[in-house]
């Protein structure tokens, strides 16, 4: 009877080590990125085109300093509201659109971006008889992109486009101008 109960037992265990072990099956497109146009190899394959049609800095703050004094002054801000932007999508994803920008583009795309509550920009030196103006916010790129699948040995377009705008990275502009203008 005990050895019946171990091989039951041990069975039991493989049956479930295989089903653990097994890939998990997704409903999802594999991601392949291409170009319509371009060659391609596997007669049918399916994949995606994406493209950077776009870019804009999304202000969210300021800070401003005039220096009538006879050393530099530091322009500094200090966060009091935190800020995110994340990505807008529209169109047919049945992928993994945030890998399909890692493989197209690099890996340091993320779905959103966060200015913190009490991070500190600078401090940014304005010189004497200078104003120096920091702005704070978000690079924000526009993107579209379509499925295409392999037919001929040639990336061709199967009609179902995709576009949005995705949050590149957060961003500081300094700029400064003289106090006479």
């Amino acid at each position: 009877m005990r050895s019946k109960i171990i091989s039951t037992l041990a069975a039991t265990a493989l049956t479930a080590g295989v089903i653990a072990g097994a890939p998990a099956a997704s409903a999802a497109q594999k991601v392949v990125p291409g170009k319509v146009g371009e060659s391609c190899s596997i007669e049918g394959q399916r994949g995606q085109s994406l493209k950077i049609t776009s870019s804009s800095f999304e202000v969210e703050g300021t800070a401003t300093v005039a220096n009538y004094n006879d050393e530099n002054l530091p322009l500094t801000q200090t966060l009091k509201e935190g800020k995110t932007k994340s990505w807008n999508v529209g169109g047919s994803i049945d992928f993994d659109l945030l890998k399909l920008f890692h493989v197209t583009f690099n890996a340091g795309y993320q779905s959103s971006q966060t200015w913190e509550v009490g991070q500190t920009l600078g401090p940014y030196p304005v010189k004497p008889g200078y104003t120096g103006v920091l702005e704070y916010g978000f690079l924000n790129q526009t993107f579209e992109g379509t499925h295409i699948r392999c037919s001929g040995g040639t990336w061709v377009n199967e009609g179902r486009p995709f576009h949005g705008t995705i949050p590149k990275e957060r961003h500081v502009k300094v700029s400064m101008r003289s106090n006479d203008a």
